[in-house]
């Protein structure tokens, strides 16, 4: 059996370069990446902002009734989905997640005939305006 001598610090030179390469790459390519934001040109309703959860009456009661004790974890989220706008109501012990997202006027998916897989498939995440745990 044939045993091959280190060549010291410099044989590990290129690997190492391209590593730092590689890095510095995934860096920028990262740091280019941002969060898609609503702006108020894009959403014209009111109840896609930090504000209607305390101010639009069928969000503060759908919110009321996840912020009861022993509920988990609570997202509130904004999502785009074929060119209109949802609040999401996202729990992890949920059964029926499709009944607790809604347009602006306060109708679920299931009201619009809007599958659940297809919503979260062909939707985009465009904000999160809660965080919690209950």
């Amino acid at each position: 059996m044939r045993t091959f001598k280190s060549l010291g610090v410099w044989q590990n030179l290129p690997a190492a370069k391209f590593l730092s390469f590689i890095a510095i790459a995934l860096l920028l390519i990262g740091g280019s990446c941002t969060d898609a934001e609503i702006t108020e040109s894009e959403a014209a309703e009111t109840c896609f902002t930090k504000e209607a959860l305390e101010t639009v009456p069928w969000i503060k009661d759908e919110l009321a009734w996840f912020q009861q004790p022993k509920m988990g974890s609570l997202r509130v989220a904004v999502y785009r989905y074929k060119s209109d706008y949802y609040l999401a109501f996202e729990n992890s012990f949920l059964s029926g997640p499709a009944s607790h997202i809604f347009n602006c006027e306060g109708q679920n998916l299931g009201d619009l005939q809007i599958h659940y897989n297809d919503f979260y498939d062909n939707g985009d995440l465009m904000a999160v305006l809660l965080t919690g745990r209950y």
